[in-house]
């Protein structure tokens, strides 16, 4: 059994199971296969390279869906630190001891207003200038 990759149809072929396969087929390992199918779920995609052999490359992405990514992105990352903010006032509320420190506090406040901002950044929707989480909030126990 060999395994084929056809740049013309994006498909993958195994002698065993096609007896006809388009004239573009490079020969493949088992192994090459299963890295490529892994690297589509992590959202890359299989294109051929300049010789017909697949490779994996990150797709391109108009402006319009980034953007629209980042927001998500953005709204997921509120929606995971909010607790920390509910919990804070609660106990301030109760007058009991506070989890988070005034400073972590600050923090916390800043990093929401830098995620709210974000749209509005003028590196947006780039996600590698995406506003960055303290380090200490990975710590706190839901």
């Amino acid at each position: 059994m060999s395994l084929f990759y056809a740049a013309s149809t994006g498909g993958f072929y195994d002698d065993a199971v096609h007896s006809v396969m388009p004239d573009d087929v490079v020969k493949i390992t088992a192994q090459m296969r299963s890295d490529l199918l892994l690297g589509e779920t992590r959202s890359l995609v299989i294109v051929a390279d300049a010789d017909g052999n697949p490779v994996l490359e990150a797709p391109e992405i108009d402006l319009e869906s980034q953007a629209h990514r980042e927001r998500m992105w953005r709204d997921g990352e509120i929606e995971d630190v909010k607790w920390l903010r509910e919990r804070h006032r609660d106990e301030l509320e109760m007058s009991s001891d506070t989890t988070l420190t005034v400073d972590q506090y600050q923090a916390l406040l800043a990093y929401l207003k830098y995620l709210r901002d974000w749209p509005q950044s003028q590196k947006f929707p780039d996600e590698r200038a995406r506003p960055e989480q303290p380090d200490w909030i990975a710590s706190q126990a839901r």
